[in-house]
């Protein structure tokens, strides 16, 4: 009965670990960072002449792993830029509030929409972007590019926004970002398939074994 019952735990956790390999690959295939794609973030143009006042995202990046940006602006008058900068060279200009707009960011690529396009050619590398109303970029980083691709430098790096509002009663500077970075739900779907699999091929191991053994008890 005792042998029975591990036959049943052992055939129950295959089958879960199976069912759980994709799900949660699916859930943790990326990490949220910064999340105000609905909700935007509001700065000052004093963001422009001192990046104390800009607003930032702290990211970590390891071996092979990227984040991805969603930059938009969907406000009058205003225009954005985001550049990325190692967090050393940041925590530098930061003691200094230095003028983000003479700081050189470190190079990300970005997409743009253009329908009947090849993706290499609607996508580019540049260490700063700009954007107005109405626009939308997304962009990865993964320390540093190679013409449209990316090379990984694992590290940590700050993600920095600063821009300007033409209006002549308002100095708000309204945008919305989200930052995601690639999660271990890869990772973690292969570890629970195979966890799965060995645990059924056991399963099926210990059966035809107990099987066996009922047999020659018959002999």
């Amino acid at each position: 009965m005792e042998r029975k019952k591990i036959l049943i735990i052992i055939l129950i956790i295959g089958i879960a670990c199976l069912i759980l390999g994709p799900v949660l690959g699916f859930l943790m295939n990326k990490i949220t960072v910064s999340d105000n794609s609905v909700i935007p973030v509001s700065i000052s143009e004093a963001s422009s002449s001192g990046i104390q006042d800009a607003h930032s995202i702290p990211i970590t990046l390891d071996k092979g792993q990227k984040a991805i940006i969603q930059f938009a602006v969907y406000y009058e008058n205003i225009t954005t830029t985001l550049k990325i900068f190692g967090l050393g060279v940041y925590n530098r200009q930061y003691a200094l509030n230095s003028a983000p707009t003479g700081l050189t960011g470190r190079n990300f690529l970005y997409s743009i929409f253009a329908y009947g396009q090849s993706p290499s050619s609607s996508t580019f590398s540049t260490n700063s972007r700009s954007i107005t109303e109405d626009g939308f970029y997304y962009m990865e980083f993964a320390g540093d590019t190679n013409g449209d691709y990316l090379i990984s430098v694992p590290g940590q790096y700050v993600i920095v926004v600063y821009g300007t509002n033409s209006s002549p009663t308002d100095t708000d500077v309204l945008f919305n970002i989200k930052v995601e970075v690639d999660g271990p739900g890869t990772f973690l779907s292969s570890l629970f398939i195979t966890i799965g699999i060995l645990l059924l091929v056991l399963w099926v191991g210990l059966l035809a074994y107990a099987y066996i053994k009922l047999l020659r008890r018959g002999i």
